[in-house]
């Protein structure tokens, strides 16, 4: 994307987007905003209104931006259950509320200024760094943007940021707040410990009232998620390459093409050993011509086999060319004379050669037929798009498309948005990921654009959603009583463990303690507030330092069938440096918080002081929900 957009990013954008679900909910606390209006526009913020089509629009980019990143499809259903509709709706509100306040300031960004922001970004800039005009259009042509409406977003970016950068910048940390934040994150404990647990005989069997009153109760646990039934074709070159017919004349041409890829240079196996002069190099020489062995000599020198082994090298391989030409022009076994190199004098063996080979059209034509076929297919793969693009613009049906063109069709019966079917086994698809996010962006009847690959095309289409849905309890029976004996098990190690505690905090010592429940005592040191491992979990890291120094808890392990019984030994507070990387490194942290804070009550004041009218029935018509 663009250099600009990537600055907005880093801006107000980024702020909103951030605590988009955290703070979304304010505006949908306001009882007395939403007036039921049968039609017109979703929300209106002062006089700046909000359609239905923007809302839209940002939905489906925030779901499509959330798969990209997260590599994980989410759909639109799916999201709404976590509260991004609203989210995104308030994410409008507030830069309707932005843009509100920036036109009643009367503020305007000029003509100078934004051509220095365009001469400045960087997108735009050739390898010198200047601006590049060419390089400019192609940018705004693969964005689908004009010059004007690229202008006219980048007035009102900056105008944006203008306002929401006054609001969110420039605030100070005191020192003592900076300080006991610093001793408060990186105090560390030591803590004595040991584990009880709960045995299968101590959990007694669910009944089926508690099995049903588990299901009934938790719903969301026994609920099978959104799946879609979706049609699939897909046009790369190795899907047709097979079907490409080549004449032995094309075969030929195509291996006097490539025939410089199919040439094999010689390699040989070199032993070399260096001398700091000539003189000692010509005496090593002598040595080996009276029966010394190369290798040995060698080591004498202090070299290791494999300092002195350059194995399967091409004459191209060795930097100094006075040691190749003469490393190349020895016979198999025998010893150079003394070479004097760029860098340093050397003797040379050569201990295995291997000649140059150029494969013949013979050797290789099975491999070339398939190179050829796949360069043809490449270019063939644009008709092909043009073909099924006209049949579909004749709603000529999927299958009845692939067949004609001779390209893969797959009918997905049923997949959830990670790709699984309703056994919840992975199924096999074209381009999985692109795929599912594409899909589960979409909607049955909707004709949607090919996924365009980097040789290739998929279509696609939704034949079927079918909701999410609880499960009958016959089905999830198991799941539910596993769930139930879990929970029992959890609730007697918690048990155990408070009356251990309580014993602990009434005097008896906790090795005691430890014996009569037949458990080891164990230690571990440093524990940090907001560090956890596979020993010490978040919830046994939140409970240690929960308690005073030698104070004592509990963490119930997970699983539920185990309990730590905690005693906080050392409490270690750092050094307060201010000068500390560390240190500033968590003023960073919080002048980064007070500003998103900052930034969230001035976008409340801004709506607020503007007005917020959401209508309703239209909000209603679009997400199946009530506002309040």
């Amino acid at each position: 994307m663009m250099e600009s957009m990537r600055n907005a990013a880093k801006g107000w954008v980024a702020k909103v987007l951030i605590g988009l679900l955290a703070v979304s909910f304010g505006v949908w606390g306001i009882a007395d905003v939403f007036t039921g209006y049968a039609t017109g526009y979703l929300a209106k913020v002062g006089k700046t209104e909000i359609s239905a089509e923007q809302y839209s629009n940002a939905f489906s980019q925030y779901l499509q931006n959330f798969s990209r990143q997260t590599g994980q499809a989410l759909s639109p259903e799916d999201a709404r259950k976590l509260g991004v509709d609203r989210a995104v709706l308030n994410d409008l509100i507030q830069t309707a509320a932005i843009d509100n306040e920036g036109t009643k300031l009367n503020l305007a960004v000029s003509d100078t200024y934004l051509a220095k922001d365009l001469m400045d970004n960087k997108a735009f800039q050739d390898a010198s760094g200047k601006f590049d005009a060419e390089q400019f259009k192609r940018l705004l042509a693969s964005n689908g943007l004009s010059e004007a409406a690229f202008f006219a977003g980048e007035r009102q970016r900056l105008l944006r940021e203008a306002l929401t950068g006054t609001a969110a910048e420039g605030f100070p940390v005191s020192q003592s707040l900076l300080e006991a934040q610093y001793r408060h994150r990186n105090e560390q404990r030591d803590v004595r410990f040991f584990v009880v647990t709960t045995a299968d005989t101590e959990v007694a069997a669910p009944t089926d009232d508690e099995i049903k009153a588990e299901y009934e109760a938790n719903p969301a646990a026994y609920t099978a998620p959104e799946y879609r039934s979706i049609a699939v074709m897909k046009a790369e070159p190795a899907d047709i390459a097979s079907k490409v017919t080549l004449s032995e004349a094309e075969i030929t041409e195509g291996y006097e093409k490539f025939k410089g890829e199919y040439f094999t240079p010689e390699t040989r196996t070199i032993l070399q050993i260096s001398f700091p002069t000539l003189e000692e190099a010509k005496a090593a020489k002598d040595k080996l011509a009276a029966g010394a062995d190369f290798m040995a000599l060698a080591k004498e020198r202090g070299f290791s086999e494999q300092d002195v082994t350059f194995a399967d090298k091409t004459k191209a391989d060795f930097l100094d060319p006075a040691i190749a030409d003469a490393a190349f022009t020895l016979a198999e076994g025998a010893v150079s004379e003394p070479i004097k190199g760029a860098l340093a004098t050397v003797l040379v063996k050569a201990v295995k050669i291997s000649p140059e080979h150029q494969a013949t059209l013979d050797e290789v034509k099975a491999q070339l037929t398939s190179r050829l076929q796949l360069e043809r297919a490449r270019e063939e793969i644009q008709s092909i798009y043009d073909a099924v693009e006209d049949a579909r613009a004749a709603q000529t049906k999927f299958e009845d498309i692939a067949s004609k063109a001779g390209i893969p069709f797959q009918l997905i019966a049923a997949s959830d948005a990670s790709g699984k079917d309703k056994d919840g086994k992975d199924i096999d698809m074209p381009h999985k990921a692109d795929l599912l996010r594409a899909a589960f962006t979409s909607d049955v009847g909707v004709e949607n654009d090919a996924i365009s690959l980097d040789d290739g095309y998929v279509w696609y289409e939704v034949r079927e959603v079918i909701p999410s849905a609880v499960k009958p309890l016959d089905v999830v029976k198991e799941q539910a009583r596993a769930a139930v004996i879990s929970a029992k098990a959890r609730a007697i190690s918690e048990e155990k463990a408070k009356k251990l505690v309580e014993r602990a905090r009434g005097g008896t010592r906790i090795e005691e303690l430890a014996t009569e429940a037949g458990a080891e005592m164990k230690s571990a040191q440093g524990l940090r507030r907001n560090e956890s491992d596979l020993n010490f979990d978040v919830d046994a890291v939140s409970a240690i330092f929960a308690v005073p120094e030698n104070g004592f808890a509990f963490a119930v392990e997970p699983g539920g069938r185990s309990a730590k019984i905690m005693q906080s030994q050392a409490v270690l507070l750092p050094a307060f440096d201010p000068a500390a990387q560390d240190v500033k490194a968590e003023s960073d942290r919080m002048k980064a918080q007070v500003a998103s804070d900052a930034l969230s009550g001035y976008l409340v004041a801004l709506q607020e002081e503007a007005g917020v009218d959401i209508n309703d029935t239209v909000w209603r018509n679009i997400s199946g929900q009530q506002t309040q």
